[in-house]
């Protein structure tokens, strides 16, 4: 390794650290996402949206943030690294929402079935016309189970 990238090696290291340790706090993560939905936010604005409830407090969770916002004419803006940092957050919690999905597909296909059935045996002892009991709704079943279990494919 030359004398080159060993001084580099420390800096990366203290700034993946410091990224790393930013984003393991929970309100932190929510201070980055209402600066990410709002584009620009003043210091009062993010005390109100995050229920902090002293500035100091406010002011260490901003500082901890600092490889992901910056301040300019008294508003909190996202970085670079902060805007990728944002739709990190953002991608992760859409994965947390398909992997939910995912883990009850056959539940939620199974309950659509158990409705379809149900109405269709209560439209059979209601003598609801046999056209719509023998046809239209086995039809209306069968349609609504393939899109049940398309929708988390």
């Amino acid at each position: 390794m030359n004398d080159l990238e060993e001084n580099e090696k420390p800096e990366f290291e203290s700034l993946e650290q410091e990224v790393f340790k930013a984003l393991e706090h929970q309100i932190r993560r929510d201070i980055l996402r209402y600066i990410g939905e709002k584009k620009d936010s003043t210091f009062t604005e993010i005390m109100n949206a995050s229920r902090i409830p002293d500035s100091p407090t406010l002011s260490y969770h901003l500082r901890s943030l600092a490889p992901f916002i910056e301040q300019r004419k008294g508003k909190y803006y996202l970085t670079p690294i902060g805007k990728d940092a944002y739709h990190l957050l953002l991608r992760t919690a859409a994965y947390n929402k398909l992997a939910l999905f995912q883990k009850n597909k056959y539940e939620a296909t199974l309950g659509n079935a158990i409705l379809w059935g149900a109405a269709i045996v209560v439209a059979a002892w209601l003598k609801v016309d046999t056209t719509l009991t023998a046809i239209i709704l086995p039809i209306l079943a069968a349609v609504g189970l393939t899109i049940t279990y398309q929708l988390f494919e």
